[in-house]
């Protein structure tokens, strides 16, 4: 099997990036590494095809590895079979391969295998040649201890042939083909299941074909809760004159007990199991879909603008345990904390949590509040509105309302205990809401990726093939952005392209014994850097404080020669002059330059990029949502209001859109626009400001449907 060329012709890429992205990677390249600094290599693969050719890889690497196993299996059995050999050396797939092993598989005490133990494999065979009806004469020939009737022989002789047809793997492709036209997935819901969430699969039948992964995945939750159950319809007469015509011998004297053996078989083995295998496929689909949707949305989520320039407020809103409230400032770094007991039921603390506000508010000159999502956010909203409307220095109080998704469990975290030892963890997690609005991106990797808010069903899915992903799409958009190596967290650190765990943790220890690093070189003094986590991580990696400007650019450091001679070549008697000279070039006359320096076109044009802007920050500049003031409650929607609010997340259905009410509005995917829209993903993403209508609310139920149609958007 030639790997390399399956995953061309599934990924549709050309064979020899291919060849090539795969020698980078078992070399020890990263993926960041290789889409970003070896363009010419690959022909300009980008971080989102090597992703997939690298998962692809290891599939049919594990599948090469299987077959392996199979065919030592085969020879140990001595089965000569060349054609099944060659069908086996040809499947791309487990499950295609597992249908092709079946019948050779080491396989548990059944009624076939109990029956070949007895010796009545011969009575089988007779059973598929006899013409005279002697039967019953010849069954009498296999009485033994466990088979003491002629009858008993008998049926274990139709055992022998039942599981035969069920291992036939023919039969179960034309099964599983047939379900993909035509068979149907049906749902009940189970007598006296309480949970109302599975209201609209009561009584649910839809044709294989064209059940959303969505569908296959709240029918799976549903199965799992003991709240539905599911089957899958077929049709079962059409199947069974199939195998029929292909297995009952011609003038038989025994066609009724063939007919019987055969339904026995369909109905026994061959249905389950082929239903767990497509139950299993449509599993494996809505797996990979929803981890796409995931990766779309997180991706979306960290690289949302920083909010950056400013103080910050974070406030963690609470009943029993207060209000909590930390400042940050410009850079992060905590101002000041404070805990407002609880002003919404303890009477007279209503007035005092305004006047502490007021104080430490303008204390810390901080005029941007990130309000929590969470217990008492509209309570908390609906204190902070009334501080921006009555009094006079905080009219231009700015209220955003962040989501706290993974707070709490940050601040239980060793980093967090480390970072804050002082600190109680409801205090650590109003830290993480305030630095989630100033850098979303380096708060929320010192979390893990499942638990930031977005996706859906994500426990419900393969975990280990989720956090595969999810982790790559954190390495992606952190080397995206890149990363400052002196004040960078280990967290933070631990993503950037080459280094690890432990090498993040050596950079952080190393900084606290040496102080500030003065370049990149430096990073070799590090205990366990090396040559190759060097040549992976250094691009990614800014040093402000370096001598050497381009140690605070994207520009690898081999490539520092090539960009050196060019800034030689660019007239101008200052450096200034020399960018505004080189802004003037033509692309043709950069070609030129990238021909005459020998260094590829993709790279001297990322290059040129640098050094006019070093150091630009990708992301754009952050918005928020203007939330509409006095609703701060389910119980403020009416139907008909018109109301601005940030995409939480995007999920194969619609949006869940961020009102300020603590509960979530969904706009359906049939609400999201006058055109059809297959998938939501391209129509917005987390963060995203949308104006939407309420359609309906259920407060009994906590739900808020939505729609944007007709609604004229603003986005910002």
């Amino acid at each position: 099997m030639d790997i390399n060329q399956i995953i061309a012709t599934e990924l549709k890429l050309n064979k020899e990036s291919v060849n090539q992205a795969i020698t980078l990677l078992d070399e020890g390249n990263t993926v960041p590494f290789i889409a970003r600094y070896r363009k010419e290599v690959t022909g300009g693969l980008t971080d989102e095809n090597l992703r997939q050719l690298e998962e692809r890889l290891i599939a049919l690497r594990n599948l090469e590895d299987r077959k392996k196993t199979v065919f030592k299996t085969l020879d140990d059995l001595k089965v000569d079979d060349p054609e099944l050999r060659k069908k086996i050396e040809d499947c791309l797939s487990m499950s295609q391969l597992e249908d092709l092993y079946r019948p050779y598989k080491p396989k548990r005490l059944t009624r076939a295998s109990k029956a070949i133990k007895a010796g009545l494999e011969p009575l089988a065979e007779f059973l598929l040649t006899d013409k005279t009806g002697a039967l019953e004469q010849e069954a009498e020939k296999y009485l033994c201890e466990d088979y003491k009737t002629a009858e008993k022989v008998i049926q274990g002789a139709y055992d022998i042939l039942a599981e035969r047809i069920s291992d036939n793997p023919n039969y179960r492709i034309f099964i599983k083909n047939h379900a993909q036209k035509s068979g149907l997935i049906t749902c009940q819901k189970v007598e006296g299941a309480e949970s109302d969430n599975f209201d609209n699969y009561k009584d649910y039948s839809r044709k294989i074909s064209t059940v959303k992964s969505f569908n296959t995945l709240a029918i799976n939750r549903g199965v799992n809760k003991k709240c539905l159950t599911m089957k899958f319809v077929f049709d079962d007469e059409l199947i069974l004159n199939h195998i029929k015509n292909l297995e009952i011998p011609t003038n038989t004297p025994y066609q009724e007990g063939f007919e019987t053996m055969i339904k026995d078989s369909y109905m026994r083995l061959i249905y389950p199991s082929v239903s767990n295998d497509i139950f299993s496929s449509l599993m494996d689909v809505a797996t990979d879909e929803s981890i796409e949707e995931f990766k779309q949305s997180l991706r979306a989520t960290l690289l949302y603008p920083p909010l950056k320039g400013r103080r910050i407020l974070g406030f963690d809103p609470g009943f029993s345990h207060g209000c909590k409230l930390a400042f940050i400032d410009e850079n992060g770094k905590v101002l000041d904390t404070y805990v407002l007991k609880d002003p919404y039921h303890v009477p007279g603390l209503y007035l005092k949590a305004k006047d502490d506000l007021k104080r430490l508010l303008l204390k810390n000159q901080t005029f941007t509040v990130a309000l929590g999502n969470g217990t008492a956010s509209r309570e908390s909203q609906k204190l902070l509105e009334e501080m921006k409307r009555d009094i006079p220095e905080l009219h231009d109080l700015e209220i955003v309302v962040v989501s706290e998704s993974g707070a709490s469990i940050y601040s239980a975290t060793a980093l967090a205990q480390k970072e804050f030892p002082d600190f109680e963890p409801n205090l650590r997690s109003a830290v993480s809401i305030a630095r989630r609005l100033e850098d979303p991106l380096a708060e929320l990797v010192k979390i893990p990726p499942e638990s930031i808010g977005v996706g859906q069903y994500q426990y419900d899915i393969d975990s280990k093939k989720l956090s595969l992903a999810l982790k790559g799409v954190v390495e992606d958009c952190v080397n995206y952005v890149g990363v400052n190596l002196n004040t960078a967290s280990a967290s933070l650190l631990s993503y950037v392209s080459g280094i690890s765990s432990r090498l993040a943790d050596q950079i952080v220890l190393y900084r606290e014994e040496h102080g500030a690093f003065h370049s990149r070189s430096e990073l070799m003094k590090v205990k366990g850097f090396g040559d190759k986590a060097f040549l992976n991580a250094a691009g990614f990696l800014r040093v402000p404080e370096s001598k050497e400007a381009l140690d605070n650019t994207a520009v690898h450091p081999e490539s520092y020669p090539i960009a050196k001679e060019f800034m030689r070549e660019i007239p101008g008697a200052t450096h200034q002059e020399k960018v505004e000279n080189i802004k003037a070039l033509k692309e043709e006359e950069i070609n030129a330059y990238a021909s005459k320096l020998n260094v590829g076109k993709a790279t001297f044009h990322d290059i040129v990029k640098e050094l006019i802007l070093p150091s630009r920050d990708p992301r754009e500049k952050g918005t928020t949502a203007k939330l509409k003031e006095g609703v701060t409650d389910i119980k403020d929607l009416t139907v008909g209001m018109i109301l601005e609010g940030t995409i939480r997340n995007v999920t194969g259905f619609g949006f869940f859109v961020d009102l300020g009410v603590e509960k979530d509005g969904l706009v359906h995917i049939s609400e999201i626009a006058n055109h059809f829209v297959d998938d939501p993903h391209k129509e917005g993403k987390p963060g995203d400001i949308v104006t939407v209508k309420v359609v309906e609310v259920d407060q009994k139920k906590g739900r808020i449907s939505l729609t944007m149609k007709g609604v004229k958007q603003n986005r910002r």
